[in-house]
């Protein structure tokens, strides 16, 4: 639902993906927060949809707000989720080789997974799907419904192609696809680029309210 309101040329506001990038969040989340109420929104006469800075900020910093970070956790959290010990094994090998300001859980299955986000969430999901299809569906749809768990970034890595996945609710808005001959450093370089995202990320300076520009999809 959108709340009309009238703003001067000079009025603070930002696209979704300004506000995505300021909360740290995918742009399918701000839209969602937009649907709940939690922040107001409009939309200009091309159709695009504008947020009040203020209230992106003010989000931002509520008490007990989920994007708020504990203190001393400035680390990125990555979780991946992986039946076989040896794909796990790997990845633990090439994360410690990358020397990340991130920390790594490995899960081997859905269960331990979601005990483990009732603890603490992640800020990365990587989510290997060449065994979990049935309960990484069930996983995915946890994260997606529940607003608490809008901050975790996922990422995908199967032998299925992205369609396929697709067509099977198994690529949520914002998700990340790996196919199964990722190369490493692929995986590297977006983990590297959540980790600067996370500890260096800049505020943006306010748009005006007449400029029209249109917005893309985050990572």
């Amino acid at each position: 639902m959108f709340h009309m309101k009238k703003t001067s040329p000079a009025s603070a506001v930002c696209t979704t993906q300004r506000a995505a990038t300021i909360l740290g969040i995918s742009v399918s989340s701000v839209q969602r927060l937009v649907e709940a109420g939690a922040i107001s929104a409009w939309k200009t006469r091309g159709g695009h949809r504008r947020l009040p800075l203020a209230e992106v900020l003010a989000y931002k910093a509520q008490p007990g707000n989920p994007l708020q970070e504990a203190p001393g956790q400035g680390q990125l959290r990555v979780l991946m989720i992986a039946a076989q010990d040896e794909e796990r094994d790997q990845f633990r090998r090439r994360f410690s080789q990358w020397h990340l300001p991130a920390t790594l859980d490995l899960c081997a299955n859905i269960y331990q997974a979601m005990l483990l986000l009732a603890r603490q969430q992640p800020d990365v999901l990587i989510l290997d799907l060449e065994h979990n299809l049935i309960n990484g569906c069930v996983l995915l749809n946890t994260l997606v419904g529940d607003p608490k768990l809008w901050t975790v970034h996922i990422a995908i890595l199967s032998e299925h192609d992205a369609a396929t996945l697709a067509a099977r609710g198994l690529l949520p808005d914002g998700t990340i696809f790996f196919g199964r001959t990722v190369k490493s450093a692929d995986l590297r370089d977006y983990l590297q680029m959540r980790c600067s995202l996370h500890n260096h990320l800049a505020l943006p300076p306010a748009e005006p309210a007449n400029l029209a520009t249109v917005s893309s999809a985050t990572v």
